[in-house]
């Protein structure tokens, strides 16, 4: 009787060990079905642009140069670097400074990643940024920038970290982003683009003799003509081509305001820019004027964000555009040519 037990309970045994060989317990069939797809990701995250704009701030010019290619010109500036334009003639991407072999500075103007994008609405970026009035550089001492309603609305300024800072320029029509200016806060300084409160003495500034200006003006005048193509684009304006005839009297006006020392659209013997045009054939003509701004991106935000100065900014009639920069006065003359 016992040994009858003993065979029954082997054989109940047996059934037992079969039915769970041939049924794998619930949970082991989730984990071996879930595992693959988890390593996959983990193993192949999204590529990130190793071109990533904000990534590129202190890094050498060789390894600029590795990441983005030679650039399409490169323009000096009255800040001690150089800029490395990136993009086309007919519209600015991105451009670099570049000072003792390192990228001190940038301006974006197109749309990708990072923590903020061209594009981006004014109330989307205010909830990640909070826009201060006051701004303090600790990392440079004793300074403070001082931020008007309209700097917060227009070009607001947030921190990167690591002694850089970022500019936001705002179109004040659509409240989006329009360009993104990066810099190390030495430079932002430098640049005074605010009125600064401070102890102590602040940085001194470059002294250019005309032969330099010459060289930083022809910069500025050829990154006029590109931001101004690329604000057009985004407004389904059209490009402009350049007119050498109107950019020899786009100069001559910015150099005579600047040595006689006035700003208007009249010269000082009472001549207007139809007088100043002479004998250029021409349909129709608007002239923009802007003084004191720190450089080319900041003088075409400051019309951009202005209603007449806008107006002929992005006026879909015209075709051609002479550019004219003598030190910090800019001047640019449109026209319909036949």
């Amino acid at each position: 009787m016992i040994k009858k037990s003993v065979i029954l309970c082997l054989v109940i045994l047996l059934f037992i060990g079969l039915f769970l060989l041939l049924n794998s317990p619930l949970e082991e069939q989730v984990v071996e079905e879930f595992s693959e797809p988890t390593l996959e990701t983990v193993g192949q995250p999204p590529a990130e642009n190793e071109a990533d704009f904000f990534s590129l701030r202190g890094l050498s010019s060789d390894a600029l140069l590795d990441k983005m290619g030679e650039p399409l010109r490169q323009d000096p500036s009255e800040y001690g670097y150089d800029w490395w334009v990136y993009g086309s003639d007919e519209e600015i991407e991105m451009q670099f400074g570049i000072q003792d072999r390192e990228v001190v500075t940038g301006v974006l103007f197109k749309r990708e990643a990072g923590p903020v994008r061209v594009l981006d609405s004014y109330e989307e970026v205010a909830e990640s940024y909070p826009f201060a009035s006051s701004y303090r550089l600790d990392s440079e001492g004793a300074y403070t920038l001082k931020l008007t309603e309209k700097d917060i609305a227009e070009r607001p300024v947030i921190p990167l970290g690591d002694r850089w800072s970022a500019q936001l320029y705002f179109d004040n029509v659509t409240h989006e982003i329009f360009a993104i200016r990066m810099l190390r806060n030495d430079l932002l300084l430098k640049h005074q683009p605010y009125k600064v409160v401070y102890r102590g003495t602040l940085p001194l500034q470059e002294v250019l003799d005309e032969k330099a200006w010459g060289k930083v003006e022809d910069g500025m005048e050829a990154q006029i003509l590109s931001m101004t193509n690329g604000v057009r684009a985004l407004h389904d304006a059209g490009p402009l081509l350049e007119h050498e005839e109107a950019s020899f009297v786009a100069y001559a006006h910015s150099r005579d305001m600047n040595q006689n020392n006035y700003f208007s659209h009249y010269s000082q013997n009472g001549d207007g820019l139809k007088e100043r045009l002479g004998e250029i054939s021409y349909v129709r003509a608007g002239e923009n004027i802007a003084s004191q701004y720190v450089d080319a991106t900041a003088a075409v935000h400051g019309w951009l964000n202005s209603p007449g100065h806008r107006k002929a900014l992005l006026d879909p009639h015209y075709t051609h555009l002479g550019v004219g920069v003598h030190h910090r006065y800019y001047t640019q003359n449109f026209l319909t040519v036949p």
